[in-house]
């Protein structure tokens, strides 16, 4: 049976392209700022956005990399996408992320994700040993415009030999 570094060091490499069926909406932008407490104009106001020298209201920076606008698919209790990406069946946990941000986020852009496994890489520490997985993504508009990129990193705890007996 492989072990757990092997399995995630096979999904380096490992590509999903994700393309939202949908643009993702004035709404959509509304209920994020409200729900992360910010009340920027930009995101709610139209006139406002245009004075700025945006085209319309533009996205809080944020909801593109933490929610799943662009998903096409069912996803399963646990939030997980069925049937897609590398490591669903492996449970791991979020060590954090780096944001970059290229253009404004407007309500009728149409968002694709194009998540990419980079790296896997294990540390040993006062814990034990952790095993570390970065997955890019980048999102583009209907125009092959970047819109942004998320490089998340998470970590999974091997069993221990206890648990695989």
């Amino acid at each position: 049976m492989p072990s757990l570094l092997e399995k995630l060091n096979k999904t380096i490499g490992q590509e999903i392209i994700l393309q939202a069926p949908d643009e993702i909406g004035r709404s959509s932008l509304r209920q994020y700022a409200l729900a992360i407490g910010d009340f920027n104009p930009l995101y709610s106001n139209r006139e406002f956005a245009e004075a700025q020298g945006f085209r319309d209201v533009m996205a809080p920076p944020t909801l593109i990399c933490d929610t799943w606008q662009y998903v096409d698919s069912d996803m399963d209790e646990l939030g997980d996408l069925i049937g897609r990406g590398p490591t669903r069946e492996l449970k791991g946990l979020r060590a954090g992320n780096e944001y970059e941000f290229f253009q404004a986020i407007h309500p009728d852009d149409v968002i694709s994700a194009h998540w990419k496994v980079k790296d896997v890489y294990e540390r040993t520490t006062r814990s034990g040993l952790i095993i570390f997985q970065v997955i890019e993504t980048t999102f583009y508009n209907q125009r092959e415009e970047l819109l942004a990129r998320n490089t998340e990193t998470m970590f999974y705890r091997p069993p221990s030999p206890e648990g695989e007996k």
